[in-house]
């Protein structure tokens, strides 16, 4: 009895450890994931539906609620973030760039006319990229598994164009739950389990 119970203690702990090395971006992936893939689905209903130029817009209304959502987390969690790791931070810092990066970019890509050209197949590539290297630096399967998928549907997506990049935001949505949502909520569960791993 006493061996299981050493055995929990040291599973509970290195859940603990690892949670410690989990950037604050814990949360951060969840947030945009869910916020990109439920504006960019909606974007595509309401473009399908009723074809007007201000329905190619509705993807800016994640950046409205994820931005000041993210500056609370972060600040909620700001004395556990300058105890991290190196790598912590780093993976925190690439996904406040990456936020910034879609952000900036969806804007100047959507005023010039080029939207459906480049914006949703870089955003996909951030996004995949991050996912892969945040499984990696985390040694956490369904993230680095999801982070290629992520990448290989943004490349994919560039040929989806003329009358097929309106799918290109249906695609967009599908590299969110993919990258960010599933494997999120599976790490998340993984940690709180303190089952961290491959």
């Amino acid at each position: 009895m006493e061996q299981f119970d050493a055995l929990e203690v040291i599973a509970r702990t290195r859940g603990k450890v690892e949670m410690d090395k989990v950037p604050t971006g814990e949360n951060i992936f969840l947030l945009w994931g869910i916020l990109t893939a439920s504006f960019f689905l909606l974007q595509f209903a309401l473009w399908m539906a009723l074809r007007q130029p201000w329905c190619m817009w509705i993807w800016a209304g994640a950046v409205v609620i994820g931005w000041p959502w993210m500056i609370i987390i972060l600040r909620r969690d700001h004395n556990r973030t300058h105890n991290r790791t190196h790598e912590a931070k780093i993976i925190l810092d690439y996904w406040i760039f990456a936020g910034a990066a879609c952000a900036i970019g969806g804007f100047a890509f959507g005023l010039a006319d080029m939207f459906e050209l480049f914006a949703i197949p870089f955003i996909s590539l951030l996004v995949g990229i991050g996912a892969f290297v945040t499984g990696e630096v985390n040694r956490f399967r369904p993230k680095i598994i999801g982070g290629l998928a992520g990448a290989a549907i943004g490349i994919g997506s560039f040929i989806l164009q003329g009358d097929l990049w309106v799918w290109q935001m249906l695609a967009l949505s599908v590299v969110a739950v993919v990258s960010l949502v599933i494997p999120g909520f599976l790490y998340k569960k993984s940690v709180k389990n303190g089952i961290q791993g491959s």
